[in-house]
C-alpha cells in the first residue's frame, strides 16, 4: 500500500472495510471507533496505530473483517525506501497476525458447532419471528453469552435466553459461526443481534431454500425469509453489506450458471446508501443484477408496509 504518511493509510484501510477514519496515538493500542455503513455500529470498530508508526490494523468488529496497513515505500513521507530487514520485519508480523486471527476464527467455530447442537428448532411464535412475519427456516434457539465491560473497565458474563440462533457457513459448508437474534433490542448491547465474538463474518453466509435456477441474495435473515416466502427463490444471506460482495463471488462459484439477484437494503436514511451502494458493486463484480425496495428499509419491512396498506383497505 503506497502511502505519504500513516494518516493516509489508516484512512485508506478503514474505508475498505466501512470504518469512520480518526487519528489515535501511535501505542500499539486498539481505540473505538464507529462504522461508516451503520448508524447503530457506535465504538464496533477499533483502529490501532503501532508504536513506530509504520503500520497499524482496522477492525470491524460488526463483519468480523481486519485490515492491516503499512506505510511499505516511504518512511514518514520522506520517499526512502524501507530497509529490506524492516520490510521482513512486517512481514512477518503481518503473518503472525494472519496465524493468530486464524487460531481464534478455529477456536470459535469449535464454540459454534456446540452452541448449535446443544440448541433446539425455534418455535414459529418466538417474538422476533412474529413481529417480522416470517417462518423459522431451520432457526435453533438456545441461550447466548456475551463478556462485556461496564464503566469501571471490568468485564462481566452476560447470559441471554431465548434467542434465535443462525448458523453461518464458509464455501466447503462447515459451520464457522453463528448469529444470535434476541427477541427485542437489549439494554446493554443496544442491538437486537450479535455475532459470535473471533468468528469473523467475511465469506460467510447461510441460505434458505432448495436450489432453483434463480438465487437471490440479501443481508439479513428476516430480508431472505420473506423473500423465499414470497418467491420461492434460494435466498443466501450475506448477514452484512460489507459481506455481499464475497457472498456472491462464492455463489458465482458454485452456481456459474444461475440468475443471480442481489436484494439490496435501501439504507436511504444512511449517507451513501451503504446497503444498496455494496449490493450494486457486488452485483458488477458477479455478473448479477440489483433491485431495491422503494421505501426505506429492507424487504422484509417493504413486505410489512404493504400488509398493512391492504389491511387499512379492508377495513
Amino acid at each position: 500500500m503506497s502511502q505519504q504518511s500513516i494518516e493516509d493509510a489508516c484512512r485508506t484501510a478503514c474505508e475498505a472495510i466501512g470504518v469512520i477514519f480518526k487519528n489515535v496515538e501511535a501505542d500499539g493500542l486498539f481505540h473505538v471507533a464507529d462504522l461508516a455503513d451503520d448508524h447503530k455500529g457506535k465504538n464496533d470498530a477499533r483502529i490501532k496505530i503501532f508504536q513506530d508508526s509504520q503500520g497499524g490494523i482496522v477492525w470491524n468488529h460488526k463483519s468480523g473483517q481486519r485490515e492491516s496497513f503499512f506505510v511499505n515505500d516511504s518512511r514518514g513521507g520522506s520517499g526512502e525506501p524501507l530497509p529490506q530487514a524492516e520490510r521482513e520485519r512486517i512481514q512477518r508480523e503481518q503473518q503472525q497476525r494472519q496465524a493468530e486471527q486464524q487460531r481464534k476464527q478455529d477456536k470459535a467455530a469449535g464454540k459454534a458447532q456446540a452452541i448449535w447442537q446443544a440448541a433446539k428448532p425455534a418455535p414459529p411464535d418466538h417474538p422476533y419471528l412474529v413481529r417480522k412475519q416470517i417462518k423459522p427456516h431451520g432457526l435453533r434457539i438456545g441461550h447466548w453469552e456475551r463478556s462485556i465491560q461496564d464503566d469501571q473497565g471490568k468485564f462481566h458474563k452476560l447470559i441471554i435466553d431465548d434467542v434465535l440462533l443462525a448458523p453461518m457457513f464458509d464455501s466447503a459448508g462447515s459451520l464457522r459461526s453463528l448469529q444470535a437474534i434476541f427477541k427485542e433490542t437489549h439494554s446493554e448491547l443496544s442491538r437486537d443481534k450479535d455475532f459470535l465474538p473471533g468468528a469473523g463474518i467475511a465469506g460467510l453466509f447461510g441460505w434458505i431454500g432448495a436450489k432453483t435456477e434463480k438465487v437471490l441474495i440479501a443481508e439479513g435473515f428476516a430480508t431472505a425469509a420473506t423473500l423465499h416466502e414470497e418467491s420461492g427463490y434460494r435466498v443466501y444471506i450475506a448477514f452484512t453489506a460489507n459481506n455481499l460482495m464475497a457472498v456472491g463471488g462464492i455463489v458465482r462459484e458454485k452456481l456459474p450458471d444461475a440468475e443471480t439477484i442481489f436484494c439490496a437494503d435501501n439504507d436511504i436514511q444512511t449517507p451513501g446508501n451503504p446497503g444498496l451502494t455494496k449490493a450494486t458493486e457486488a452485483a458488477q463484480a458477479v455478473g448479477g443484477s440489483v433491485t431495491v425496495p422503494p421505501i426505506h428499509g429492507d424487504f422484509n419491512d417493504y413486505a410489512i408496509y404493504l400488509k398493512g396498506l391492504n389491511h387499512d383497505e379492508e377495513r
